[in-house]
């Protein structure tokens, strides 16, 4: 996971509408781990252009916290939760290189 530091984990289960997508999309159905490093220092130029993981997602808004974003930690990296996209900018992503898929299951606790 070193090498992935600073790319995004994007998790194909379980799939569920978290929103809209960043690319303007109705439905992001991907929940997807930001690297922290992308929101305390800079993110990819690419990650910008393309909206990535800039969508509502509900699970940020709902409550009566409205920045719900947890934090959460793999292999000494941390990221931030609570952010999703839909399938096509999962797999822009990875072909661009800033984002990886994983076989871990998402976390209950981050959900």
């Amino acid at each position: 996971m070193g090498e992935n530091n600073c790319r995004a984990v994007i998790y194909g289960d379980p799939e569920d509408v978290y929103g809209p997508c960043g690319c303007g999309i109705d439905i992001a159905t991907l929940p997807v781990l930001i690297p922290r490093t992308w929101i305390v220092e800079d993110k990819p130029l690419e990650v910008e252009e393309h909206g990535f993981g800039t969508g509502l997602d509900y699970r940020r808004i709902s409550g009566f916290n409205h920045n719900c974003v947890q934090e959460h930690e793999i292999d000494s990296i941390e990221f931030l939760a609570n952010f999703s996209c839909c399938r096509e900018c999962a797999e822009r992503a990875v072909k661009c290189g800033y984002a990886v898929w994983t076989d871990r299951e998402y976390s209950m606790v981050l959900m």
